[in-house]
């Protein structure tokens, strides 16, 4: 039983986290477009492989820290909108 539970929980995470690198694909994918930004571009200022930078845009990984922060700069968004999709408020509430 206990390895069933294991299994379930596995199963339920991963499905989460394709969720979430779809989410974060889709906005990293919106806000190249908009730039229109290609891929190749994108990977030259990043200092990675152009396959990244697609595999990135696709969902099947995701773009690690310093990335995601390099994008936000050259687009001019927000890297925390990047990251989860919300916008990141200038005054958090007390």
């Amino acid at each position: 039983m206990g390895r069933h539970s294991h299994t379930l929980g596995h199963l339920e995470r991963s499905h989460e986290d394709n969720a979430l690198r779809r989410a974060i694909a889709a906005r990293l994918d919106r806000a190249l477009q908009k730039a229109n930004i290609s891929s190749a571009k994108a990977a030259g200022w990043l200092e990675v492989s152009e396959h990244d930078v697609q595999f990135w845009r696709r969902g099947i990984t995701v773009p690690p820290f310093y990335a995601f922060n390099r994008i936000a700069k050259a687009l001019d968004i927000d890297p925390h909108w990047l990251c989860t999709g919300q916008a990141q408020s200038a005054h958090p509430a007390n």
